[in-house]
């Protein structure tokens, strides 16, 4: 074995050993979502499980490939890098397909976590089974971990608004200028601290700040993140490929 093609091999294993550890890691984030996911998913249509779910296939696609990779280095077989080298290539072309739909869509993505707030205020306070119903655990999931209140802010939840109809109905416990507890600051949180905090005055004491913004703030940094992600899946994958060929 030549000493260049000793340097190609080794850079193929370091190379597709990068590539298994991301796949694994993006298995492993796509699990996370959809468990957590669960909290909010109501509020966004139900995205969150397709998503999770690509995420889990491709991640582990990603690590099949990668171990195919510092497999076929190792023993330089030459069906398994022509397998290799065919997947990888399917692979690449998807996340290219999958980042530019993803740009392109973005604005929908912001109209569906407008719209899915929306109608989470109108439904939040009711119960199914005797239990809170999941547009009101994840309104307080979502008020109590992005630190917001309401769509555009707490405010949204008085009688004036007239957006969360079920919360200041007589049924709904008559909410005239309340806030759910989960808009109160981790400071003040106790039974009761978002009574008379629907004001829009109270922010010492409540989060002012829409779930709108925070859940379009934080859609746009878990985005960004992916998205430098997936270039640097593409750039070690096309390497890869390129190595592959050498070998």
């Amino acid at each position: 074995m030549g000493l260049g093609t000793g340097l190609m091999k080794s850079l193929m294993f370091v190379f597709n050993g990068i590539v298994w550890v991301l796949g694994l890691v993006l298995f492993v984030v796509g699990i996370v979502v959809l468990v957590e996911g669960e909290n909010w998913n109501e509020i966004i249509d139900g995205k969150t499980v397709p998503v999770s779910v690509l995420l889990i296939i491709v991640g582990l696609v990603i690590a099949i490939v990668g171990f195919l990779g510092c497999f076929g280095a190792l023993k330089q077989n030459s069906g398994m890098l022509l397998v290799y080298a065919i997947v990888l290539g399917v692979v690449i072309l998807v996340q290219l397909v999958a980042g530019i739909l993803a740009f392109i869509y973005s604005d929908e993505a912001e109209h569906l976590v407008r719209t899915g707030l929306e109608e989470a205020l109108v439904e939040y306070g009711k119960q199914v089974d005797g239990e809170d119903s999941t547009w009101t655990k994840g309104i307080d999931w979502l008020q109590a971990n992005l630190e917001c209140c309401g769509v555009e802010g707490a405010e949204d939840w008085s009688r004036d608004m007239n957006i969360s109809t079920y919360w200041i109905s007589t049924t709904g416990g008559n909410h005239d200028i309340d806030t759910p507890d989960s808009c109160c600051r981790e400071s003040k949180i106790a039974d009761g601290c978002g009574t008379g905090m629907a004001t829009g005055y109270n922010t010492a004491d409540v989060y002012n700040t829409g779930c709108y913004e925070k859940g379009k703030s934080w859609l746009m940094n878990y985005t960004t993140a992916m998205g430098v992600c997936g270039f640097i899946f593409v750039i070690f994958e096309v390497l890869c490929l390129l190595i592959g060929g050498c070998l």
